[in-house]
C-alpha cells in the first residue's frame, strides 16, 4: 500500500546502466512508476482493504478530462495497530496512521501541447517499540517516527511536429522528519528540487535526446550542538542517440556531464548494442558510468537511528563512482496452439569505487569514510514465462555475488542472499484471477560474521471481477515464516533492548481481504502480460 495501486498506469523495470538519461545513481537500472492521465470518460475507483493484523486501508482515485482541462485526484488513508505475532513484547508492525492526498490539474491548449501541475501531501505517524509503551505509555523502550512530505510536480510538453518535441519538468519536495526514542531525538528538514528541459528529434533511422537539468538538496538538522546540515547543487547536460544500423542492429550511445558543487565534474558515457534476429531472438550488450554524492542517509545510519553519526566532511570525502556492464539474451517462441514460452538470461557486473562506509572512531562516534578498494556486484538472473491458455507460469532465479574487496577475504555484502528464486502460477480470465507464489531466499551474511538460515515463503491470491468492481482475498506468507523462528529479533529487556538485523520477514502470515468499487469508468481490466 506504499505504492498507490489505483493511480498506477505503468510499472517499468529498466535494466542496465541508465545514468546518461536518469542521473548518476541509475548505474544498474531503475524502477519507473507512471501515474495515470485523465481520460474523457470519467473514472472513479474506491478500494477498501482489511487485514487480520488489525490493519485497514482505503484508497480512492478520480479522473476526468474535457477538451481543455483535466484532473486526477488520489487519496489514501491507512491505520495499523501495533502487531506482535511472536509475543516477545515488541511490535513487529508499529502503530501507524498515514494520510496521502495527490491532486493534479491538466491543461491542453492545443492537440500538441500539455501542461499539468500536481501537489502531493503525505503525513505518516509510526509508533513502535514495546507493546506496554505503545498501549499504556509505560516507561519502556519506544520509537516514535513522524514524517511530513509536501511536494509539487509540474510538466510542460509540446510537439513542434511528428518528429520533434520539447519537455520541461520541475519538482520541489519539502520533507520533515521527527524521530524520538527514550534518550535520543533526530529532527530535520530537507528541501530538494529538480528541474529538467529536454528536446527530442527523430529521423528515419535515428532518435536524439538533448537535455539539461538542475538538482538542489538542502538538509537542515534542528540540533544546535552538532548539526549535520548539508547543501548540494548539481548542474548537468546530456545527449542520447538511438541509431538503427541495419535491420538487425540498433546502437544506443549517450553522454552526460554533471558538475556537483564541492564534489567536482563527472563524465558519464553510455553505450548499448541491441541485436534482433528475423525471429524471436534478441540480445543486448551495454555499459556505462555513474556516481553518487555522499550524505548521511544510508542504511547503516538508519539502523542506529543516526545516533552518534558524524556529518559529511566534504574536505575528507570523495563522491562514489561506479561502472556497470550487462549482457542479456531474450528468446520468445510458440509451442503450438495457445502455448508460448519466453526466456530471458541476464549477466551483469557493477563496481563502486570510493564506496561510503560507516566506521567507529576512538571516541565512540561513527564516521563516514571512503572505502580503500572496490565494492563488486556481479551475477546472473534467469526469467522464464510459460503461457498456456488462461494459465501463466513465471520462474525466476538470481545469483548475486557482492563482495567487499577492501576487507580481508572479500566477504559478501551483509544481508544479501547469493541465491534466490521465485515461482508464480497465475490463472486469469475476465472474471477470475487466481495466483500462487513461492519464493526462496538463500543464506545471508550477517554483520557479526555468521550466516542466516535460508527460507521459503508461500502466498495465494484469489480475485473475482464484476461489472461494478471486484472482491479479493490474499494469503501472504501463509506458512508464517518469521525471523524469530530462526534467531531472535530482539534481545535484552523491555527497557534496554538490542535489535538484531533483519534478514527474513518480521510480520509473518498476513491475511487481507478487500473490495474495489468502480461506480463508473473503466471496467476491471484483464491483463494479458
Amino acid at each position: 500500500m506504499q505504492i498507490p495501486p489505483l493511480d498506477l498506469a505503468q510499472f517499468e523495470i529498466i535494466k542496465g546502466s541508465s545514468s546518461t538519461l536518469y542521473g548518476g545513481g541509475a548505474i544498474a537500472g531503475l524502477v519507473n512508476m507512471q501515474s495515470k492521465r485523465p481520460q474523457r470518460e470519467a473514472e472513479l475507483d474506491l478500494m477498501l482493504v482489511g487485514t487480520q493484523a488489525s490493519g485497514a486501508t482505503v484508497n480512492t482515485f478520480y479522473s476526468k478530462r474535457n477538451d481543455r482541462w483535466g484532473t486526477t485526484l488520489f487519496a489514501s488513508g491507512n491505520l495499523q495497530k501495533a502487531y506482535d505475532p511472536d509475543d516477545n513484547g515488541f511490535s513487529n508492525l508499529p502503530e501507524t496512521k498515514t494520510i496521502t492526498v495527490n491532486p493534479r490539474l491538466f491543461y491542453y491548449p492545443s492537440n500538441r501541447t500539455t501542461f499539468w501541475l500536481g501537489l502531493n501531501g503525505t503525513f505518516d505517524d509510526r509508533l513502535g517499540g514495546s507493546i506496554e509503551a505503545i498501549d499504556n505509555d509505560a516507561n519502556t523502550y519506544k520509537e516514535h517516527n513522524i514524517s511530513r512530505r509536501l511536494s509539487s510536480q509540474a510538466s510542460f510538453r509540446t510537439s513542434f511536429s511528428d518528429r520533434s518535441s520539447l519537455e520541461v519538468k520541475n519538482s520541489i519536495n519539502h520533507f520533515d522528519r521527527d524521530l524520538h526514542t527514550r534518550n535520543y531525538q533526530f529532527t530535520g528538514t530537507q528541501i530538494n528540487s529538480f528541474t529538467e528541459a529536454s528536446y527530442t528529434l527523430s529521423t528515419n533511422r535515428t532518435d536524439w535526446v538533448f537535455g539539461t537539468n538542475l538538482y538542489t538538496s538542502s538538509f537542515d538538522e534542528q540540533d544546535t550542538q552538532s548539526p549535520r546540515d548539508q547543501n548540494d547543487t548539481t548542474i548537468g547536460a546530456f545527449i542520447n542517440n538511438v541509431h538503427d544500423l541495419n535491420e538487425h542492429f540498433i546502437l544506443e550511445t549517450g553522454f552526460r556531464t554533471d558538475y556537483a558543487v564541492d564534489w567536482g565534474v563527472f563524465a558519464l558515457p553510455r553505450v548499448s548494442l541491441l541485436y534482433k534476429s528475423d525471429g524471436a531472438f534478441t540480445s543486448r550488450l551495454g555499459g556505462g558510468l555513474g556516481y553518487k554524492i555522499p550524505d548521511i542517509f544510508t542504511e547503516d545510519a538508519e539502523r542506529v537511528n543516526f545516533q552518534n553519526v558524524l556529518g559529511i566532511d566534504k574536505n575528507q570525502l570523495e563522491a562514489e563512482t561506479s561502472y556497470g556492464v550487462n549482457l542479456d539474451f531474450d528468446y520468445k517462441f510458440s509451442l503450438g496452439g495457445r502455448t508460448t514460452l519466453s526466456i530471458n538470461q541476464l549477466f551483469y557486473l557493477t563496481a563502486i569505487e570510493n564506496g561510503l562506509t560507516l566506521n567507529s572512531t576512538d571516541n565512540g562516534f561513527l564516521e563516514y569514510r571512503n572505502a580503500p578498494d572496490l565494492t563488486m556486484s556481479r551475477g546472473a538472473e534467469t526469467n522464464v514465462k510459460i503461457k498456456f491458455g488462461d494459465f501463466k507460469w513465471f520462474l525466476n532465479y538470481a545469483f548475486i555475488d557482492t563482495q567487499l574487496n577492501y576487507l580481508d577475504g572479500n566477504p559478501q555484502i551483509p544481508l544479501t542472499a547469493r541465491h534466490s528464486a521465485g515461482n508464480i502460477v497465475m490463472y486469469e480470465t475476465p472474471e477470475w484471477r487466481l495466483g500462487f507464489e513461492s519464493y526462496y531466499w538463500g543464506k545471508q551474511l550477517l554483520f557479526n560474521g555468521t550466516e542466516s538460515e535460508d527460507f521459503i515463503t508461500l502466498g495465494f491470491l484469489a480475485m473475482r471481477n464484476f461489472e461494478w468492481g471486484g472482491l479479493y482475498i490474499n494469503f501472504e506468507n501463509f506458512t508464517d515464516r518469521r525471523q524469530d523462528r530462526f534467531s531472535p529479533v530482539v534481545e535484552g529487556t523491555l527497557t534496554n533492548p538490542q535489535f538484531n538485523e533483519l534478514y527474513a520477514p518480521n510480520d509473518g502470515f498476513i491475511f487481507s481481504a478487500g473490495i474495489i468499487w468502480k461506480p463508473f469508468g473503466n471496467e476491471m481490466e484483464h491483463h494479458d502480460d
